[in-house]
């Protein structure tokens, strides 16, 4: 019990960098967000057909521009459920609907940030059940 003192948290820095992040995307200021990456940011993709390590800044928006061109998603709703960070890294738990022409797909994630001095130096993404993810990419 907190005495009727009322209990506020404050949130870990990282954590702010990271919904900044998240902020910036789903407002479509692709400027902001390229500002939270960092120069050299490692960028570890599994998204299906797009699997792999692109290094530094413009490979990692290369990438994301890549994924959304070919694969003709667009991006929905983004419900962020947990942010979890510490001094050198921020986990974000989140569920996200995509839509692919007149089919839909909603899934969990998490993706995992090292951060360092207020920028995204690294990123993970992780879809819980990867076997959906492949089978609404594959059709």
């Amino acid at each position: 019990m907190d005495g009727g003192r009322g209990v506020t948290s404050v949130e870990h820095p990282n954590a702010a960098v990271v919904r900044a992040a998240y902020d910036a995307i789903e407002r479509g200021d692709l400027e902001t967000f390229a500002g939270l990456l960092d120069e050299d940011v490692v960028w570890y993709e599994s998204t299906p057909g797009f699997e792999g390590e692109y290094r530094g800044r413009d490979e990692a928006l290369g990438l994301l521009g890549r994924v959304f061109v070919e694969t003709g998603i667009e991006m929905g709703d983004v419900t962020i459920d947990r942010v979890l960070a510490d001094d050198e890294m921020a986990v974000v738990l989140h569920r996200s609907t995509i839509t692919r022409g007149d089919r839909g797909h909603t899934a969990e994630y998490v993706d995992i940030y090292r951060v360092q001095d207020g920028k995204l130096t690294e990123h993970r993404h992780l879809a819980v059940d990867p076997t959906a993810e492949a089978a609404f990419f594959a059709s």
